[in-house]
C-alpha cells in the first residue's frame, strides 16, 4: 500500500473522534438541556449520557491512536488524558451557557465512562490484533 493511501486511512480514523467531540460540544451548548423537570428522572439520563459519550470518545481515541496495530499502554494513557481534558473543557464551556453549570461530578462521571470505553476497546483491539485488523485493509 502506498504511503499516501496509508496516511489517508490513518487520517480517516480520526474523523469519528472529531464527530463525537462535535456532538458533545453541540449538546453542551444547549441552554437548559433536560429530559424531565423531575431530578429523579433527569439525573439517571444525564449520567448515562455522560458515560456513553465519554466511553465512545475514549474508545475511538484508542482506535485512532493505535491504528493498525495492537494498542500500547501509552495509547491508553493518551486517550484517557485527552478524554479527561475534553471533559474538563466541556464543563468549563457549560459554565458560560445560560441555564447550565460546569460540574466536577460530571467530570468524574466522564472519567468513569472513558475508563469503561478504554477497557472495552482495549479488549476488542487486543483480541482482533492477533489477526489482520479488518478496519485497516
Amino acid at each position: 500500500m502506498s504511503e499516501t493511501r496509508e496516511r489517508s486511512r490513518r487520517w480517516r480514523a480520526w474523523l469519528p473522534v472529531f464527530a463525537v467531540m462535535a456532538v458533545i460540544f453541540v449538546l453542551s451548548s444547549q441552554s437548559g438541556l433536560r429530559v424531565s423537570e423531575d431530578a429523579a428522572v433527569d439525573r439517571p439520563f444525564r449520567v448515562a449520557g455522560h458515560l456513553l459519550a465519554y466511553a465512545t470518545l475514549a474508545a475511538l481515541l484508542l482506535v485512532a491512536l493505535s491504528w493498525g496495530r495492537r494498542p500500547r499502554l501509552r495509547d491508553v494513557l493518551i486517550a484517557f488524558g485527552v478524554a479527561v481534558a475534553y471533559a474538563l473543557t466541556d464543563e468549563l464551556h457549560q459554565s458560560f451557557v445560560p441555564d447550565r453549570t460546569g460540574r466536577l461530578d460530571d467530570v468524574v462521571t466522564d472519567m468513569i465512562g472513558a475508563a469503561i470505553g478504554l477497557a472495552v476497546a482495549w479488549l476488542w483491539l487486543t483480541l482482533v490484533a492477533g489477526r489482520r485488523l479488518p478496519f485497516t485493509s
